[in-house]
Order: structure tokens, then sequence, then C-alpha cells
């Protein structure tokens, strides 16, 4: 959904007028912190310009679904929140809250709902009676047949600002082979980082190919080249 210039893959409010930014992020360009930063003023300018007292401002949510752990911590789970320096005690209300979720930890310290959604993502084993998941699937075998959803998704997304991003930095870095290479790093350090979470072999390459689309013969060279760095 399109929001005053800036793109999200999901944009929602719920009925107390807080407003969620969802994202996937599949490939770490070590922005993070810069991209929730775009993602949170995106959601402010929006209460704002609505007319509301900043006494007022709704409650802002951006959320990051990783194929990776965003800060090299372990954690599944990140929560995100503005403090007072030398006070972190004191309750500094703005409303803003970022939240990271590194889809790859099998630690599954966050409720078994949100497990269960996570195992979903990275193409884990769920449960298939969790009524969410029914209407997910349900959901999502819909919006696959919508062809004017279809259309709006191919248009220009920070995906392809990303990709462009990676082709200067391949140049500026001297590499031969320029924006393919680049993009070969990227995934090779996708795969390590699959492998430090503790996924095994089955594993990894199961979501090499559900989750990023590889193909079998693919993710099993990713793999190997993996181990052997």
């Amino acid at each position: 959904m399109m929001l005053r210039g800036g793109r999200f893959d999901i944009y929602a409010e719920d009925e107390e007028g807080n407003r969620y930014d969802v994202e996937m992020q599949v490939v770490n360009h070590q922005n993070l912190p810069q991209r929730t930063r775009f993602y949170q003023s995106s959601l402010a300018n929006d209460a704002f310009e609505r007319g509301q007292n900043y006494s007022q401002a709704d409650n802002a949510y951006v959320i990051f679904f990783c194929c990776f752990d965003p800060f090299g911590l372990r954690e599944q789970r990140y929560e995100i929140k503005r403090r007072v320096s030398k006070y972190p005690d004191y309750p500094y209300r703005d409303g803003e809250t970022t939240l990271f979720f590194d889809i790859t930890n099998l630690r599954q310290i966050v409720g078994p709902k949100l497990q269960n959604f996570l195992d979903l993502i990275a193409g884990r084993k769920v449960d298939e009676a969790d009524d969410f998941i029914v209407q997910l699937r349900q959901r999502i075998a819909h919006v696959k047949q919508d062809r004017k959803w279809r259309k709006e998704y191919m248009q220009r997304t920070l995906y392809e600002m990303d990709i462009e991003n990676d082709r200067r930095r391949a140049i500026l870095e001297g590499r031969k082979e320029g924006r393919d290479e680049g993009v070969d790093e990227e995934r090779l350090a996708l795969v390590r980082d699959l492998i430090d979470s503790g996924q095994t072999k089955e594993q990894v390459e199961n979501f090499l190919v559900n989750i990023r689309k590889f193909s079998p013969q693919q993710a099993q060279k990713y793999y190997q080249l993996a181990i052997k760095k």
C-alpha cells in the first residue's frame, strides 16, 4: 500500500486507530535502523496530516520479519523503543515501537500462535488447525488470483532500490561480476546466517526453495559454498 511517497508491504489500522507497518526483509543490507526511521516517519506524517494534535497521535508499530538475525545477538524477537539517556526507566511515550523477528531462529520464545506464523513464513511445519493459519492460506490463495494486486506489486518498490544499491556498491568496490557477484555474496551471507542459527541442511535447503524460490540445485550449491567458507 502506498502512503505519502513511501511503500509498505502491509499497512493497517486497528479499531483504536493504531497504525501498523509490516515488512518482510529477506536480505540484510545493513540499513535496518535507517529503514525503520523512514517507515516510522511515514506513519507519523500520515497521522499528523490528518489534523491530529501531537498529544493525540496514535501508536505506530513497524514490524520486520527477517530471514536473518538483524543484530547478530541470537534473539528471536527484538523490541526497539526510545529511552531517555541515563534514565532508561523513565516512561518516554512517543508512541513508536519497532519489532524485529528472526524467522530462522529456533528458540521459540514467542507465543504459540506467533510461533506458528513464524514457522509458516520460514517454511517449517505448522499447526494446520490454527484458525489464523487457515484464514491466511485462504487469503494467500485469493491474492494470487487478483490481477490488480499483482500489477501493483510489480511496480517500483524499495526492493528494487536495494538491488540498485547493490549494483552501485559492487561497481565502487571494483567487483568484476558487478551486481550478480554482489547478489551471490548476499545469498551466501544469508545461508551462513541460517547455518549459524542452528538450521540443519534440510531446513536450510527447504527455506531457500520455499521462501527464496531457489531451485533445489541452487539451494544445494549455496549450502555447500557456505559450509566451505
